[in-house]
């Protein structure tokens, strides 16, 4: 397993992090990595939504430009045109 070493953390953010980790009943290297793995895997859902987003980007296909908008399409539908 290895180790990591991490320098120059603000005093106040290194007693905050303490702080949280005793109010878990945890060690503080034990919160750390909890922190990290946590920040590791919103960084994947991240990535992933982007990619799915960048996807439906690509397949979407433009309207006409005689299309209506929706508001316009709703008042047709409804009967209300004007």
């Amino acid at each position: 397993m290895a180790t990591l070493y991490v320098r120059d953390i603000p005093d106040g953010l290194y007693q905050q992090a303490q702080k949280i980790a005793l109010e878990q009943g945890r060690s503080l290297s034990a919160y750390v990595l909890l922190v990290l793995q946590q920040a590791i895997d919103d960084e994947k859902v991240r990535r992933a939504r982007s990619k799915a987003l960048a996807s439906i980007r690509r397949r979407r296909r433009a309207l006409p430009a005689n299309t209506p908008d929706s508001v316009t399409m709703l008042r047709q539908i409804r009967g209300q045109d004007g």
